[in-house]
């Protein structure tokens, strides 16, 4: 779950960006630079209905994050569909999946905007999903291409993470 950040000035307001790697208080208009924010390892910076925030992100998860240019509760009950069509479907054999997909089912229905912060295990079960649902309804992965490259690719990245 992100948490906004306080202004370091007025101790009330929340920044918004200004420019790229740029943020200004909503309240006391006290600007600030992203170098400002210290993370740690496990952190991002995101920016949710024009409020900076920090987002907490465990180790091997990946954050997704829809596109500016689509509306986000599409995706996300395009990827809800995804997993209810599959539960009718042969899909997820093993009841961990099973189970996995369930959770992940009770996260978007929670909240269908993102971002959101998914392990590598609901990954592979979203990947799945998609490609049963795209085979299905193949317009959801026409409509958001980007969108069904950007998982993909995490679920890349989580099977293969960096070592540092």
């Amino acid at each position: 779950m992100p948490v906004p950040i306080l202004c370091h000035v007025c101790r009330s307001g929340r920044y918004q960006p200004e420019r790229p790697g740029t943020y200004r208080c909503r309240s006391c208009g006290s600007p600030e630079t992203e170098s400002t924010f210290p993370v740690q390892s496990d952190e991002r910076l995101v920016v949710l209905a024009g409020v900076l925030q920090i987002l907490t992100v465990p180790n091997g998860h990946q954050v997704i994050t829809p596109d500016r240019r689509c509306y986000a509760p599409h995706l996300g009950a395009s990827l809800s569909l995804a997993l209810r069509v599959n539960r009718t479907r042969p899909v997820f054999r093993q009841a961990e999946d099973v189970g996995t997909a369930e959770d992940l089912l009770s996260l978007l229905d929670a909240d269908e905007r993102g971002p959101w912060v998914l392990s590598p295990a609901q990954l592979g079960v979203l990947t799945r999903a998609m490609d049963v649902h795209n085979a299905l309804l193949p317009s959801a992965s026409r409509q958001y291409p980007d969108f069904d490259a950007e998982i993909r690719a995490a679920r890349t990245r989580s099977r293969h993470p960096r070592v540092t």
